[in-house]
């Protein structure tokens, strides 16, 4: 049994820690060390002959090369020398960011196909720029049909500026029991993807700047919030069979063809507890025909021109009786939002919570606030935080009108 340590007066701090810390398992030593940044995680390796190897075992492989960090480690050769001393049989994160200019394919599928062979659970791939002639598993693709011990046990996928296939992407969702949550950004080479199945247990989807994407299916039970970003025109967006969808994000859409965005998610209305839209003139009057009795948060990006009535908003908030958390942001480059136009009083009970980003203090900005704090009964708060431009438009430092409102009490207006 190895005995305690004696400290003595003579016994330098880093020593007594040192001593200390060897009382530990390796289990747990390993745990520590995979907390570090990789390359002072492999500097551990001096401290004895005992913690010689110990860092090669780490689960967290973190090869950075966009940040710059002096701790991170992104040259080729030395990733290379990284996953042959790696001895651990299993990682829990790998991620790869890196500069692609002097990178070959060969070298990214191989790095690549190593993370998976070590039964990867969270892998994470950015490439800048994105290397058009390397798509996501292509080469391997084949491989992993028979050898899939390495590839079910992925929880999470995020590839950026990588390009992928719809039918790779497909046969991950598939073969890969454990997977909760898929990110996609910035890839050309992606134009359908079809999240379909039963057994299919992801929970959280993102898209995003895919902009050869022509169709999204989804039809599984298990999936909790999906967020898109990019155009919207031909998009062709199919939901169903989505009874846990209560987080659904869809924006960066030119809203000229509103039917093809507010259609697809109407089955989603009843159970939707989250909401985040860019929003036009036609999108309210598609709202006014349904009701959203669970949503508790909305996020609108609202596009305006000079001159426009805001009060059309009025109806998405009456079509969620049970809203808390409303917030608006103003652009002021797009399309009308609606003609200037007299709304009806309607009490919101459950509104407790507003922010108004982008303010410029224009009489519709002016119009739209004191609606909400005229009929939001129960409100606590609103946060407006002004913008920095006039656009000839307005006097973004000007909210004196709204200062001296008269507001109800426990009311906090707070101008940012």
């Amino acid at each position: 049994m190895r005995k305690r340590p004696r400290i003595t007066p003579a016994t330098r701090e880093g020593e007594i820690v040192e001593d200390l810390m060897s009382l530990l398992p390796d289990d747990i030593l390993i745990n520590i060390i995979s907390r570090l940044p990789l390359k002072e995680a492999a500097k551990t390796s001096v401290l004895s002959s005992r913690w010689k190897y110990l860092w090669t075992f780490t689960t967290v492989l973190d090869f950075d090369g966009i940040t710059e960090s002096s701790n991170c480690i992104s040259d080729p050769t030395c990733i290379d020398k990284v996953l042959q001393l790696h001895r651990g049989s299993s990682i829990n994160k790998f991620r790869l960011c890196l500069y692609s200019k002097d990178l070959h394919e060969s070298e990214i599928t191989n790095w690549v196909y190593s993370a998976l062979s070590k039964r990867v659970q969270i892998f994470e791939l950015e490439l800048w720029p994105r290397l058009k002639n390397y798509t996501f598993l292509e080469n391997c693709y084949n491989n992993l049909k028979s050898e899939l011990s390495g590839v079910k046990y992925l929880r999470s996928l995020r590839l950026f500026s990588v390009n992928v296939t719809g039918e790779i992407l497909e046969f991950i969702l598939h073969n890969c029991p454990l997977l909760d949550q898929l990110s996609v950004v910035r890839s050309e080479t992606l134009v359908s993807l079809k999240v379909v199945g039963s057994a299919i247990q992801l929970k959280h989807l993102r898209i995003s700047t895919c902009y050869r994407l022509n169709e999204i299916k989804i039809s599984t039970p298990n999936l909790l919030s999906f967020k898109y970003f990019g155009p919207g025109q031909e998009l062709k967006l199919h939901i169903e069979n989505a009874p846990q969808l209560v987080d659904i994000s869809f924006r960066g859409v030119m809203l000229t063809r509103v039917r093809n965005v507010v259609g697809p998610i109407t089955s989603c209305f009843p159970q939707l507890k989250t909401l985040e839209l860019d929003s036009c003139d036609e999108l309210y009057a598609q709202f006014s025909e349904h009701e959203l009795p669970n949503l508790t948060h909305l996020h609108l990006r609202v596009a305006t021109l000079n001159r426009e009535s805001l009060l059309g908003l009025a109806s998405i908030m009456k079509a969620c009786p049970f809203l808390q958390t409303l917030i608006v942001q103003f652009d002021y480059n797009g399309y009308k939002v609606g003609r200037r136009r007299k709304v009806p009083r309607h009490s919101h009970q459950h509104l407790k919570l507003v922010e108004l980003h982008g303010f410029l203090g224009r009489p519709i900005d002016l119009e739209l606030a004191f609606y909400i704090l005229e009929n939001a009964t129960t409100l606590e708060k609103m946060v407006v935080n002004r913008t920095n431009y006039s656009f000839g438009c307005g006097n973004a430092k000007d909210c004196t009108k709204l200062r001296e409102a008269k507001l109800r009490q426990g009311v906090e207006l707070l101008v940012l």
